[in-house]
């Protein structure tokens, strides 16, 4: 009976137990920044491997395995619906703009939420057992298997606080922002990265931006001051190189270009600009075509609230029309340079051209 029940089981196993490791190794923070220049790799090996699994699926389906009768097997319909719902989110993901991938993106969470929970339920009704067993039952190869899948849903019960922000952020977004103070972490529907150990504690008194490469700027900025300048107001599709978008974001704070050019910016000796995030690792950089283009802003504030501190207060870079790695939260530094910068992600392989929807492979 074990045997005919793994012989059945062993392949999808193997291949969903990958795609849901790549799947967290792309949500988790701390997985995200283990994989380091592995990390395209996995987005490759997740996005395209899983819909080749899905499309396998279902034309295996449509050949062997028919819509099971009404009845016990009723709960087979429900983890191919799953499996079907994952598929098609992952497409839109892939290929989707705006609101599609903002659906596709609840829904892709929401179903490999589910599908995790059914399989736990699965396995566990479905065990093979050993009639003649007598006694507890308890052998060495049951404690190993149990343990193999214990540490297997790890990942999954690590991942269930983001991915019950996400669906809820998702959904109830536009509400009360009252809840969603610097201690709850981030406003509804994102999901803040970190390549640190949590989030840098920098208070509003003390935090400074400092300047390299600019004639007419001071050595550094203070929050108060930053508040003092022009303002200006962005509003857009928040997009984050791993398929989730937060729609009509609305950042306020100071034109970098602007900045740049009253303080001196000679973008014919310095054509590239860095800027440094105060966990002290982080970094980017941007060309001058691309800040012209894009238009970044230093900003302080977000939908009315200022930063929480999960999302880079007190002051971060927002560039629309790029994803989300290229906007530096924390914001601490600002130089104009003679040569290419490299940012932490970019040394890791993501594209310097972060412009939304030219990496599909992710």
């Amino acid at each position: 009976m074990g045997r005919t029940f793994f012989a059945r089981h062993w392949r999808h196993a193997a291949l969903l137990i990958a795609l849901l490791l790549t799947g967290f190794g792309l949500f988790l923070p701390s997985m995200r920044v283990a994989l380091g220049p592995l990390l395209p790799l996995t987005q490759f090996v997740h996005s395209y491997g899983g819909l080749a699994y899905g499309a396998g699926l279902l034309v295996a389906s449509l050949r062997l395995f028919p819509w099971p009768p009404a009845g016990a097997q009723n709960q087979h319909r429900f983890a191919f619906a799953l499996v079907l719902l994952l598929v098609l989110s992952g497409l839109g993901l892939l290929v989707g703009t705006g609101t599609t991938r903002d659906v596709a993106t609840l829904v892709h969470a929401g179903s490999a939420a589910g599908l995790v929970l059914w399989l736990a339920v699965h396995v566990f009704r479905e065990r093979p057992r050993r009639l003649e067993v007598t006694g507890p039952g308890l052998t060495r190869r049951g404690v190993l298997r149990w343990g193999v899948g214990a540490l297997l849903a790890l990942p999954a019960l690590y991942a269930l606080p983001g991915v019950l922000r996400l669906l809820g952020g998702g959904i109830w977004r536009g509400g009360p922002k009252e809840a969603f103070s610097e201690a709850a972490g981030a406003l509804p529907g994102f999901v803040p990265y970190t390549v640190v150990n949590g989030y840098p504690n920098i208070p509003r008194e003390t935090w400074r931006l400092s300047f390299a490469g600019l004639p007419l700027a001071p050595q550094s900025i203070g929050w108060q001051e930053l508040r003092a300048m022009e303002q200006v107001v962005r509003r857009l599709d928040f997009t984050c190189v791993t398929g989730w978008s937060v729609a009509g974001v609305s950042f306020r704070g100071v034109d970098l270009l602007s900045m740049l050019e009253r303080y001196g910016w000679d973008p014919a000796r310095h054509p590239w600009v860095s800027f440094a995030s105060g966990d002290g690792v982080y970094t980017d950089g941007m060309t001058a075509e691309q800040i012209r283009r894009y238009r970044p802003l230093v900003a302080w504030q977000i939908d009315g609230v200022p930063l929480p501190r999960a999302q880079g207060a007190p002051a971060r870079l927002v560039v629309p029309g790029m994803y989300g790695y290229k906007s530096v939260k924390w914001l601490t530094a600002v130089a104009a340079v003679d040569h290419v910068v490299m940012g932490y992600w970019e040394d890791r392989g993501y594209p310097e051209d972060a412009r939304i929807g030219t990496y599909t492979g992710l």
